[in-house]
């Protein structure tokens, strides 16, 4: 289906496609969560209240509001609430914490913050010492007694009008704030405007071919661009959507085979670890019929489609850049490939002047589309980072690769030191920030090494300050108290120095290529335990937390610092 196409581009926004489908399908099954379903009409009606109610508070076109929620219904109303109003929603990753939150808060310009209870002690932590919120909203049980300034959010379903919703606003008009892997720098925030963040899921549904019949299961959090545009594909092709809080290896196949689902993506290792448990004579009568496979795994490509009878589709993109480049359902396999030129887009591969490279030829990969608005719109309050990224009127990804002679092309390297560990990005300038917080520690280095089940594990190098000792287990400890759960290393090594140019500047890629020497510390091998929960020594106690996850356990109670967040 050629989805892009059929909708003008001023009318590309991810409220009216629910709009539109409430109207012409108000009864059918819009998604379904936790065993309960919601139809399409059902939630719009809710979104129109809740829409209302944010703006007899305050809250309007051009609001930009911080969220910090668990994967939930109401986390998928207030984003289509707050889309009809032309308010900004900023998602924020639920792992974030320390210096890292802090960061984004600060960039983020958010006045209004809504989280789950959860969250309250890590914001407060994270936003001492800078402006504070206009007003923030709670999701905490009926009844629990909140700190002076917060309010319930439970308060912004109260009975309101839950008729669309009318506010002048542009396609162009900024939508959501995405923060990415910092990877020369901090986190930045990519800004969505209405129209890219709705074409991103119109083109996701080109290329998985997603008709009124298929399912579509999204385990991906709200805070991923992916969990967005699966929705919205959703949406434009009038099917269902199963969706979830994460992802159950264990519990995958009876998922599909209970809701007939037929897309999913197979981001990370996911692919690697379904292909892992044991065949069963069953595993080619599902009702798969499409998986989204980034990367495509071409050691096992031919296996995952032989064994569970499907299609694996697969793209080059990014939050910034789109889905310029893709296979789609009924294109030709070229192993190893991430496909060719979107009709959308103009790719090529560049030399550091970038000036095109001839065919075969590694450069970075740079894009520009050929409509207006398919692209982010920028870095917020990064300047300077959005005119380099920008430069010479192409999206520079910071990607290298190459094409061949028939226009398939290849992804070979990252020109620059983001790593991708299952499913999420990784700023190595973040996680060096974060290991020199160490008062053992000199000089940290950290770099992706390849994992056994796909993507990259963290590996971290460091030197020691003069005269101090530090056990691999302490640095261990120390990284779990500082960072999210999926950025704390696996490896890591304790040396001298770094190999150095004769510019004194540390030779990474030589790291890279020496990662798994008898000098580095795998706390896998030596059985420590990284978790959502926390981390687990060899024995299985539990010698560190990250933050209360809000699935499965007591909310937090009530802070004395809450009022502190919200201005008077």
């Amino acid at each position: 289906m050629d989805y892009l196409n059929q909708i003008k581009p001023t009318d590309c926004f991810a409220h009216r496609l629910l709009e539109t489908r409430a109207l012409e399908n108000p009864n059918d099954t819009f998604f379904t969560f936790e065993g309960e379903s919601y139809t399409f009409a059902q939630c719009n009606q809710t979104a129109n209240r809740l829409a209302r109610n944010l703006l007899q508070a305050g809250i309007q076109a051009g609001t930009y509001v911080a969220v910090l929620m668990e994967t939930s219904v109401e986390y998928l109303h207030l984003w289509m609430a707050l889309s009809k109003l032309g308010a900004v929603s900023v998602p924020i990753n639920t792992a974030y914490r320390g210096d890292i939150l802090t960061h984004v808060l600060k960039t983020c310009q958010a006045t209004v913050c809504v989280m789950d209870e959860c969250f309250v002690g890590i914001v407060e932590e994270a936003s001492a010492g800078f402006e504070s919120f206009a007003q923030v909203y709670v999701r905490a049980p009926e009844g629990r007694a909140l700190s002076a300034g917060a309010k319930h959010f439970e308060t912004l379903y109260s009975p309101n009008d839950d008729s669309n919703l009318v506010v002048a606003q542009r396609h162009d008009d900024t939508a959501v704030i995405i923060f990415t892997s910092g990877t020369t720098g901090p986190s930045k925030g990519v800004i969505l405007s209405h129209h890219y963040l709705t074409a991103y899921g119109l083109m996701y549904a080109e290329i998985n071919g997603l008709k009124d019949d298929d399912v579509v299961m999204n385990f991906l959090p709200f805070f991923h661009i992916a969990a967005k545009f699966m929705t919205i594909g959703t949406l434009v092709s009038r099917g269902r959507m199963l969706l979830q809080k994460r992802l159950s290896i264990s519990t995958f196949w009876q998922e599909v085979k209970a809701h007939r689902v037929t897309n999913f993506i197979g981001v990370g290792g996911i692919c690697n670890m379904l292909i892992s448990r044991p065949e069963t004579a069953d595993d080619s009568k599902t009702t798969i019929r499409t998986i989204y496979a980034v990367p495509d795994p071409a050691d096992i490509h031919a296996e995952l489609e032989r064994r569970f009878g499907c299609q694996i589709t697969t793209v080059f993109g990014s939050t910034e850049a789109g889905l310029p480049l893709f296979r789609g359902v009924g294109d030709a396999y070229r192993p190893k490939s991430c496909g060719r030129v979107s009709p959308y887009y103009e790719v090529q591969i560049v030399d550091a002047d970038d000036n095109p490279v001839p065919v075969g030829t590694t450069g970075e990969i740079v894009v520009r589309p050929k409509r207006p608005f398919l692209t982010g719109s920028g870095y917020i309050g990064m300047p300077e980072r959005t005119i380099t990224a920008w430069r010479n009127l192409w999206l520079h990804t910071g990607d290298s690769g190459h094409m061949d002679e028939d226009g398939w092309f290849y992804f070979d390297d990252r020109v620059s030191d983001s790593i991708r560990r299952r499913g999420e990005n990784i700023s190595s300038f973040e996680v060096e920030v974060l290991v020199n917080k160490h008062p053992a520690v000199s000089e940290a280095v950290a770099v992706a090494t390849p994992s056994e089940i796909g993507e990259d594990e963290v590996l971290v190098q460091v030197i020691l300050r003069e005269g101090h000792t530090l056990r691999p287990e302490d640095l261990l400890k120390h990284c779990c108290e500082q960072m999210p759960y999926f950025m704390v290393p696996r490896f890591i090594g304790i040396v001298n120095d770094f190999p150095r140019t004769a510019t004194a500047k540390v030779e990474k890629y030589r790291i890279r290529a020496a990662s798994r020497s008898a000098q580095i510390w795998d706390r896998e091998e030596q059985g420590w335990k990284v978790t959502r929960e926390g981390l687990f020594d060899p024995q299985g106690q539990a010698v560190g937390s990250f933050s209360a996850p809000c699935h499965g356990s007591a909310l937090a109670a009530p802070s004395q610092k809450m009022a502190e967040l919200v201005r008077d």
